[in-house]
């Protein structure tokens, strides 16, 4: 009973807080780094049990919590604002996506999904029309993707916008529930908006993200978890049907649950892109309170930290608020130790 009142009251007031940089150097994940000597633990080490890992070396490493912001070109991190219109700030040096590597890999991801071979980026248990057609449409977007970007020659301050889904059971009885990609867009009929809630408003904030060159795609995440409807092929509709979005310009993980699974799920796209970071967007509900470095969630329990150590044992990343004019926009990494060496601990990443 003490949880649940707790967790009503977190609910029904924001909470998250972004917590100033430190005012004073320092070398610890906070700022991208691991503290303390010795020689780095490995990716397996790091991957079976990160608190034993690190956890006497680093206490700050069992957390997301690091401030991007103070190396911008070490970990990528772009402010985004967000007003009658979004605009990016400027890519810092070496962060423009797609480079050569994330051409290359894109090139080998989409021959991957065009092999049914997606591994861990399609881990879960889906009808099989809908996978083939997930399958399908991801392997049409990165060909896409990458066919813009060799015209063009653009690169983007982030790889990915990421939108995390929202669920309701009442969402399954919405005209798009078993809507597939690839089908014509259902007209829809009252009440349907209001059944998908958050979803459209983060779809239309993603979108004007990306007319505005914050990243060349966006992926959209979130599984059946509350109903038959698969989130992420409901934001696809949402962007492609009625806002300014192409098809071939969204990614869909239709697998996560939580939003954990959201964030790790979403990193192992930027993985497999050959990404240093995306841009998370979300409303202006519980959600981002949920992803700021202090959210009160702690206190039961319930922080996205601890429920990724709890199920995994490893720590998803780091991710930190980029957007002014709003507070749902964030940078996010999935490599937690973004100022250590590329060669070594600053490529290591447990979203394989």
């Amino acid at each position: 009973m003490r949880f649940c009142v707790a967790a009503l009251l977190l609910a029904g007031c924001g909470v998250g807080i972004r917590t100033p940089v430190p005012a004073g150097p320092a070398s610890d994940a906070r700022f991208g780094l691991l503290a303390g000597r010795g020689p780095d633990p490995s990716p397996r080490a790091l991957c079976d049990d990160w608190p034993e890992a690190v956890g006497d070396r680093d206490s700050t490493a069992l957390s997301h919590v690091s401030y991007p912001e103070s190396s911008p070109s070490l970990s990528c991190f772009t402010p985004v604002e967000h007003g009658e219109t979004v605009r990016a700030g400027p890519t810092p040096p070496g962060c423009g996506y797609p480079d050569p590597r994330g051409l290359g890999a894109m090139i080998s991801l989409a021959a991957r999904l065009e092999g049914d071979r997606p591994g861990s980026l399609l881990a879960c248990s889906l009808g099989r029309a809908a996978r083939l057609a997930a399958l399908a449409h991801n392997a049409r977007t990165l060909r896409a993707t990458i066919a813009r970007a060799r015209r063009s020659g653009a690169t983007y301050p982030y790889a990915a916008i990421v939108v995390p889904g929202y669920g309701t059971a009442s969402q399954g009885e919405t005209t798009i529930a078993d809507w597939l990609p690839g089908r014509r867009c259902r007209p829809g009929r009252p009440g349907d908006m209001e059944a998908l809630g958050p979803i459209a408003d983060r779809a239309t904030r993603a979108a004007a993200a990306l007319r505005a060159g914050v990243a060349p795609v966006v992926v959209v995440t979130g599984g059946p978890a509350h109903s038959r409807l698969v989130e992420a092929f409901a934001m696809l509709h949402v962007l492609s049907c009625f806002l300014p979005v192409r098809p071939d310009e969204v990614i869909l993980e239709p697998c996560a649950e939580h939003t954990h699974e959201n964030l790790r799920n979403a990193g192992r796209w930027l993985v497999a892109m050959g990404a240093r970071a995306g841009y998370v967007i979300t409303d202006d509900g519980l959600q981002d309170d949920y992803l700021q470095d202090s959210t009160g969630w702690e206190w039961l329990g319930g922080s996205i930290d601890q429920r990724s150590l709890r199920d995994w044992r490893f720590i998803i990343g780091s991710w930190r608020q980029a957007s002014t004019g709003i507070s749902a926009g964030f940078w996010f990494s999935p490599y937690r130790f973004w100022a250590e060496p590329r060669r070594g601990l600053g490529s290591v990443t447990c979203l394989r």
